[in-house]
């Protein structure tokens, strides 16, 4: 979420889903406790949410969920797994609201002032940290917040990227400077903040977690273990966590933002079937297999009325390291590109549950646009451009990394594997690493090739582009680099007219697509289950915090 590095498996037997606040595998086919379709009991009809008994009575939520890859830090937060549960637990000057709109948080308002490069933030005086003593958020809290992600002790992988244009804060995480001294407190409910130059994507870069406000007083006390009760703002406080088996959020019935309708959001973390699991009524939000997707779609299936499609705001594609043989050859990374069939995929593979990717940032992504083209399947002249490259003949060993477990390979990766053999005679070797591994393996840009994901953390083309491309991006784990592409997107940075501001990322992200460092594969879609007791579920395109809009009410 924001470095939201999706370790995305994409799969035959399994697809990830990323909506309803959280993360969960469902089968795709051949594979799985629910590849056959059939109900839990043998009769759909009779599991329909509107027979859902009683788990429609009470104020609980049940949801599939995820064990966070990182502790329930802010600063720490890299990964969708675990910014679905900290952006319920905490909060910060700013948030986005279902429509993915900036709104105000803590902060009740403010101003912007010195030609945008000055903002003034005037907090609300009734917010308080998850706590029995109520201890009132103020301007000092926000500073200490912001130095403490600066600190380079705590080694957030993420302020650079979000904060780094707050003067001052560079030379904080470089360890030149002892504060950020472009966050001021003014007065206890005022806090100014300065940058280095303008920014028409500031306010949405403030709603990543890594902005988010943390009490000292906790964390100083407890420094080591203060992540198992984390003290937020947010509309919802940990009240139980057990590793691999559930995550507890219960509301926080002095949420300044109006208190949630639900007493608790469960997430169910153990494995399973999630179809049956839902078709027994033992859970609320369900997947089921893409087998059974155009039954769904059509209304011929008796979940029908349960399903919910939501196209994510995120991307699937393989990372070709520029600074590894032989992929820095760009004609090698091309015939990389035209050399598998991701229509023919999808639709056999897949049952069209994706949307193939013509270009990096998805159709949801303000400042889309329909003329980014990736390179098409093009087998005889991927072969050509191989023959052409120095490599021709004597390519070095090649490893595709992706993240999984070390048991068999997705087969959605065995078949572009296969594609890439058939097409070009490059046998690739595909090799699993944990979640953990891998995103620390990316950081240090030592893979040699890697299947990746990305999904946005604020609805804004400088998250995709900005954020992955740049050179000098702490997120640019590609190492990717190009000087007309720095430029143009150095110039999008601090453009604030947002027209002109969108058509320099038009021309950077074609240019990125055209060096074939990284290539699109798929944009996701959510297809989920929701039973029909289940109201007000806000269907975003990314993470945001959205279990206070809910409601279980039976019809």
């Amino acid at each position: 979420m924001s470095n939201k590095m999706l370790t995305l498996m994409m799969g035959f037997v399994a697809f990830l889903i990323l909506a309803v606040g959280v993360v969960f595998l469902i089968a795709l086919a051949g594979g799985g406790d629910d590849d056959d379709g059939s109900p839990a009991d043998g009769d759909g009809e009779n599991n329909r949410s509107s027979t859902s008994g009683k788990i429609c009575d009470g104020k609980s939520l049940i949801v599939p969920g995820d064990d966070p890859s990182s502790v329930l830090d802010p600063i720490q937060v890299a990964d969708v797994s675990t910014a679905e549960y900290v952006v319920e637990i905490f909060g910060g000057l700013v948030t986005l609201d279902p429509d993915l709109k900036v709104q105000p948080d803590i902060a009740k308002e403010w101003t912007s002032s010195n030609g945008g490069k000055t903002y003034t933030f005037k907090l609300r005086d009734n917010v308080v940290f998850h706590s029995g003593t109520a201890k009132r958020v103020t301007a000092n809290d926000f500073k200490y917040s912001i130095e403490r992600a600066a600190d380079p002790a705590n080694a957030s992988p993420t302020v650079l990227a979000y904060l780094g244009n707050i003067v001052g804060l560079k030379d904080r995480f470089q360890n030149k400077a002892s504060s950020v001294s472009g966050v001021k407190v003014i007065d206890e409910t005022t806090v100014q903040i300065d940058l280095v130059e303008p920014s028409d994507f500031f306010l949405s870069e403030l709603t990543y977690p890594v902005a988010y406000v943390v009490d000292k007083e906790q964390i100083e006390g407890n420094a080591r273990n203060w992540t198992q009760k984390p003290r937020g703002t947010g509309p919802f406080q940990l009240k139980e966590f057990k590793p691999a088996e559930k995550i507890v959020l219960a509301k926080n019935d002095r949420y300044h933002l109006g208190v949630a309708k639900l007493d608790e959001v469960v997430f169910e973390l153990a494995g399973g079937s999630i179809l049956t699991r839902y078709e027994n009524n033992e859970i609320h939000i369900g997947g089921f297999p893409a087998t059974q997707l155009d039954s769904i779609k059509s209304g011929q299936n008796p979940l029908s009325d349960d399903y919910r499609e939501v196209p994510e705001m995120a991307v699937f594609y393989f990372t070709l390291n520029p600074q590894k043989a032989p992929f820095d050859d760009p004609k090698v990374r091309q015939a990389f590109a035209m050399s598998f069939d991701r229509q023919n995929i999808n639709t056999v593979l897949l049952y069209d549950a994706y949307r193939v990717a013509d270009g990096f940032m998805p159709p949801e992504t303000p400042g889309y646009s329909e003329s980014i083209k990736s390179y098409s399947y093009d087998p005889v002249k991927a072969k050509q451009l191989l023959q052409e490259s120095r490599y021709a003949g004597k390519l070095p060993r090649i490893v595709l990394t992706y993240s999984g477990s070390g048991s068999a390979a997705p087969d959605l990766l065995v078949a572009i594997q296969k594609g890439w053999s058939d097409n070009l005679g490059v046998e690739i070797e595909l090799q699993a690493v944990d979640s953990s591994a891998f995103l620390r393996e990316q950081r240090k840009g030592q893979f040699q090739m890697q299947s990746d994901g990305w999904a946005a953390d604020y609805p804004d083309p400088e998250d995709f582009l900005g954020k992955l491309f740049a050179s000098d991006s702490s997120l640019n784990y590609a190492r990717y680099k190009n000087d007309e592409v720095d430029a143009l997107l150095k110039q999008a940075r601090i453009e604030t007219d947002r027209t002109k501001r969108f058509d320099l990322y038009r021309q950077a992200e074609q240019k990125i697509i055209d060096d074939a460092t990284v290539i699109p594969t798929f944009w996701p879609v959510t297809h989920t289950l929701v039973k029909s007791c289940v109201k007000n579920l806000p269907s975003a395109a990314l993470v945001i915090p959205k279990y206070r809009y809910v409601e279980i009410k039976d019809d």
